[in-house]
């Protein structure tokens, strides 16, 4: 019996070695990506493989956590983070929800290509996957995961959010620019006038 839980123990820790190696190696490749800009293509297939749904825009992130992702098909979609605040505006129903970015770092590893601190990272675990690093919640099973694929340069092509029910987003990147000079007011949301608030800080 001694034996057994030896040899458990052993690979317990040897697994944590590995996932501490994968996470450090994906840091490190992000290490001298401060920001980037990028066109994308989202395509989202069910657990049955089926494509279900298909989008395009823009996306820019920069250090530490700040995000504006331009959804412009099939409908017009916003999201703006300036690292401490996160605005989600629709225009078709005139909206916009308000949250705390410190709590949606901790609901999604997507924000992490945005962000080298710390104590956004010691909720994940990092496994090196299908020639890229697989992000999950140590904590939640039910979070949904992120792959990530890097390219020789550190240039990120694609990206996929996978949910527990095995539902997949991919991401496909198209004119990537790393460290792009960002005017600061891209990462600002100034609410429209007559626009319904959601304010779930």
């Amino acid at each position: 019996m001694k034996t057994l839980v030896s040899i458990a123990f052993a690979a317990l820790v040897a697994g944590q070695a590995v996932a501490a190696d994968a996470a450090a190696e994906l840091k490190q490749h992000l290490a001298d990506l401060q920001g980037f800009q990028a066109q994308f293509k989202q395509t989202v297939i069910d657990a049955d493989g089926v494509n279900i749904h298909e989008a395009e825009g823009k996306l820019s992130l920069a250090r530490p956590a700040k995000l504006n992702w331009q959804q412009v098909m099939p409908e017009q979609d916003m999201i703006v983070s300036d690292g401490s605040t996160i605005w989600y505006y629709s225009p078709f129903v005139e909206q916009v929800t308000i949250m705390d970015a410190g709590e949606a770092i901790n609901q999604s590893p997507f924000i992490l290509l945005a962000d080298d601190r710390k104590e956004s990272w010691q909720n994940y675990q990092v496994e090196k996957l299908e020639q890229g690093y697989l992000v999950k919640s140590k904590q939640d099973p039910m979070q949904a995961a992120f792959w990530v694929k890097l390219n020789a340069d550190s240039s990120i092509s694609r990206f996929d959010i996978i949910e527990s029910t095995g539902q997949r987003s991919e991401f496909t990147l198209d004119s990537f620019k790393a460290n792009p000079k960002f005017d600061s007011k891209l990462f600002q949301f100034d609410i429209p006038a007559n626009t319904m608030i959601d304010d779930q800080r």
